[in-house]
């Protein structure tokens, strides 16, 4: 005959495993946005990484160059002192967390060409497509990004 204490051993084992179970899907819920993303018109290309409990960006190709063909800096930023910086390295998005439902957000990030910072949404619509929904008062924007496996034989 099996004992009261046996049964409650397995239950609460059971219940460990099922929330070990829980917790890696939603790791893998919340991973699901790194990779590499092309921006629309392949003006550009954002890198995306996790860092400890945060998710963060870096732009790794630019289209767009300087009219004598130097890569193109980051002279719309509000101080001056970082005007002359590369876009192309820039990490442009800091400390995204995942929010449930295919949303990360509670982060900055930084529109280079306008020199300006937003807190927008990064929705998953699907494991190819993510969308940028930046919200001013009643307007919004969306940026709609394509995942792309690397860069090499892309541009």
């Amino acid at each position: 005959m099996i004992s009261i204490k046996k049964i409650v051993i397995v239950m609460i084992a059971i219940l460990i495993l099922n929330q070990i179970a829980i917790a890696q899907n939603q790791t893998k819920e919340a991973d699901a946005i790194i990779g590499t993303w092309k921006m629309p018109d392949d003006w550009g290309v954002i890198k995306i990484f996790k860092e400890g409990e945060f998710y963060n960006g870096k732009i790794v190709y630019m289209k767009q160059t300087e009219d004598d063909g130097t890569p193109l800096r980051d002279k719309e930023n509000p101080e001056e002192s970082l005007r002359d910086r590369n876009v192309v390295g820039l990490q442009v998005m800091n400390g995204f967390k995942y929010g449930g439902d295919n949303v990360w957000n509670d982060g900055i990030f930084y529109a280079a060409l306008k020199g300006k910072e937003v807190e927008p949404d990064f929705i998953l619509q699907n494991k190819n497509q993510l969308d940028i929904k930046i919200s001013f008062f009643i307007f919004s924007k969306t940026v709609e990004l394509t995942r792309i496996d690397s860069l090499k034989n892309k541009f």
